[in-house]
Parts: structure tokens; C-alpha cells; sequence
């Protein structure tokens, strides 16, 4: 192993009380049992720090029939801009969290954003087949396709979450088609900083 290695282990291992064997020889074992499991450490560790970034932004885990219900019934029970207004301000708030805030030159701000905004979908929507984010001279063209049985109103209040995102980025949708399952939009980059609720 590198020196930087083996003197950043010795270190860890004076914190925790233990030999640099016994800690070495623990993150082995480890690394053999996330193996058999089919994942490597660094997978582990990408899954422990996402586990702990949604708790922190107080995510749940839930049964997607369940999810999808009550979803729908909020959407129809409650008045309709309260619900879409307190799903685009929570989407705002999470992609402070967990998508990239730009920096750099322009073209690199927008790969940054649709990298991190991929692996945002990627993370969170695991009933997400299929996703694609490009640039066009219109703007960024989203597609988003789920799972056939997503109610329409599910669907909705996606796509304002979505919006949400895009919006605490300085994009705004300028047009979108939103059917059960599916969503497409565009958004156009209107200024650098984030837009107002």
C-alpha cells in the first residue's frame, strides 16, 4: 500500500484502540463479506453515505403501492397548489443536498448538473426504467419513464418536484407532457441564481 495509506490506517487504527493488524485484517474481512453479497466497499460506503443523506433530509423508505395511493389521494384531497407548492419546495430544498451546485465554466456547469441530476434519479427512483437529461438549443430535454402502474396524479406531482430541482437551479419548464408513468420536459436556463417559491 501507499505510505499516505498505511500512515492514514495507522492513524485511524491509534484512534480506534487498535493494532493496525487487527484493523487491517477487520477491513479484509469485510471486504470479503460485501463480496459474497455481490458489492464491492466502495459500493457499501456510496450506499451508507446516501442512507445517511436522505435520513438527514428526512426521507423515508415506503411500499411503492403505498406510496402511490397516498399520493394520488393527496393530490385529490387536497387543494391542488398547496399540494404541488409543498412538493417543488421540498424538491428545491433536497437539490441542495443531493445535486451538484454549479461552478466552473458554462458548459462544464451544465455537465455537472446533468451528471449529479442523473445520479440523483439513479439513487432515489428506483421505479425509474428509464431517464435521459440532454442539452438542446431549446434548453434540457428531460424523459423520465416508470412503471406502468404510477397513477396519473403521481405522476404529477413528479413532474413538480422535477420542476422543483430544475428551478432551484435557475431553470424554468417550457413545456412538458405528463401522462401515468411517463414525463418529458423542457427547461430553459433563464439566470445563474435560484428561483423564488
Amino acid at each position: 500500500m501507499s505510505e499516505e495509506v498505511a500512515t492514514e490506517l495507522n492513524r485511524l487504527a491509534n484512534l480506534e484502540g487498535k493494532t493496525l493488524y487487527s484493523l487491517v485484517n477487520e477491513m479484509g474481512k469485510q471486504a470479503v463479506e460485501a463480496h459474497k453479497h455481490g458489492f464491492s466497499l466502495e459500493e457499501a460506503v456510496a450506499a451508507t453515505n446516501l442512507l445517511r443523506s436522505a435520513r438527514r433530509s428526512r426521507m423515508l423508505l415506503v411500499n411503492q403501492d403505498l406510496w402511490y395511493f397516498a399520493s394520488s389521494q393527496a393530490m385529490k384531497r387536497t387543494p391542488r397548489d398547496k399540494w404541488t407548492r409543498m412538493v417543488r419546495n421540498s424538491a428545491q430544498w433536497d437539490s441542495n443536498l443531493f445535486v451538484a451546485r454549479e461552478s466552473g465554466p458554462r458548459d462544464s456547469e451544465q455537465e455537472q448538473f446533468i451528471a449529479s441530476l442523473k445520479r440523483f434519479v439513479e439513487d432515489f427512483f428506483w421505479d425509474c426504467s428509464e431517464m435521459k437529461l440532454e442539452a438542446s438549443r431549446e434548453g434540457l430535454v428531460l424523459r423520465l419513464a416508470f412503471v406502468p402502474e404510477m397513477p396519473q396524479e403521481h405522476t404529477r406531482g413528479l413532474f413538480k418536484l422535477f420542476e422543483g430541482v430544475f428551478n432551484a437551479h435557475g431553470y424554468v419548464v417550457t413545456d412538458s407532457t405528463v401522462k401515468p408513468g411517463f414525463l418529458r420536459a423542457l427547461f430553459k436556463r433563464i439566470n445563474q441564481g435560484p428561483l423564488k417559491a
